[in-house]
């Protein structure tokens, strides 16, 4: 059992709701410890039951443009949350409710999130997002390293944000140019 995981939630198609799943996409590449949940929703539930903690990294709209923060996640489950219209969009805290019911989870629960500057589709990552990606990475190394865990980083993951909107989005999308 891995003592803790992260996990990268979002779509690029929706503008900056995709950097979750890009920076996971990043992070995967040298550490085990990170998937991407893309916006698989409940359906990534499988892929959580191994660790003792969790790390979710999504965006948050009652948060400024670019602005970072963390949040503990309780999770408890009450039965008008089962309610959903779409599978794909559950949010971290569903998925802690839905494992703390499982009794699949018993350790600590975050979410690292981050201000859109932008949800429109088909739109690149916002430079305000872009810009807050360091402030993630060092936040993400402080959570996981309460664990007994080393994140490893190799290069800037601005760079591979913008390669990740270009892949989902074509090459017109890179915000700086």
């Amino acid at each position: 059992m891995l003592p803790v995981k992260v996990i990268g939630l979002g779509n690029p198609i929706y503008g900056d709701d995709g950097v979750g799943s890009c920076l996971a996409r990043f992070l995967s590449q040298n550490n085990d410890l990170v998937i991407d949940g893309n916006a698989h929703g409940i359906a990534i539930l499988g892929n959580l039951m191994d660790a003792q903690n969790l790390v979710f990294i999504d965006i948050d709209t009652d948060l400024k443009p670019g602005e970072v923060a963390l949040e503990r996640i309780e999770g408890e489950l009450r039965i008008e949350d089962t309610a959903m219209l779409d599978a794909h969009r559950a949010s971290p805290s569903l998925l802690i409710g839905y494992l703390r019911a499982m009794r699949a989870l018993n350790g600590d629960a975050y979410v690292i999130s981050i201000g859109p500057g932008n949800m429109e589709p088909f739109k690149p990552v916002s430079k305000e997002v872009l810009n807050s990606i360091p402030k993630v990475i060092e936040l993400l190394r402080e959570v996981v390293s309460r664990y007994g865990v080393t994140l490893n980083v190799q290069g800037d993951p601005r760079d591979f944000v913008i390669k990740c909107y270009e892949d989902a989005l074509g090459p017109e999308s890179n915000p700086t140019s």
